[in-house]
């Protein structure tokens, strides 16, 4: 029982579908006010495809690619599990071919709070100060 505790890690499709629509409704009107939609499309084991709509009215995560997106990222499960234990090297995922970006490059980083537990409204819409 110990073991089946300690080898239990958050997956793709628990983020995607838990987790993060979660933290969406936390950061509130600040997370639909980016104005953009960025796509997951996780190969491999636990994968899928996700679209986040960062879109007035709210913010929020449909399975699949409904939506138009801006911003598409093609990653492996692996390097997917990297982002959410905080041991993503995004240098040598892109070296590795473990990640692939197409759209607007632009939109990354002001999207980065998806992977982080806190943030104030300013970090959320990009403004350090």
């Amino acid at each position: 029982m110990e073991e089946a505790a300690e080898n239990k890690t958050l997956s793709p499709k628990d983020y995607f579908e838990v987790v993060l629509p979660t933290m969406l409704r936390w950061k509130g009107p600040a997370a639909a006010a980016l104005g953009v939609n960025v796509r997951f499309q996780v190969t491999g084991r636990g994968g899928g495809t996700w679209t986040i709509r960062l879109r007035p009215p709210v913010a929020a995560v449909v399975a699949g690619s409904e939506w138009k997106a801006d911003l598409t990222i093609k990653i492996t499960s692996g390097e997917m599990s990297n982002i959410l234990t905080g041991s993503f090297d995004a240098r040598q995922a892109i070296a590795d071919g473990n990640i692939e970006l197409y759209g607007d490059l632009s939109v990354l980083k002001r999207v980065g709070f998806l992977f982080s537990s806190g943030g104030t409204q300013a970090e959320v819409r990009g403004q350090t100060s």
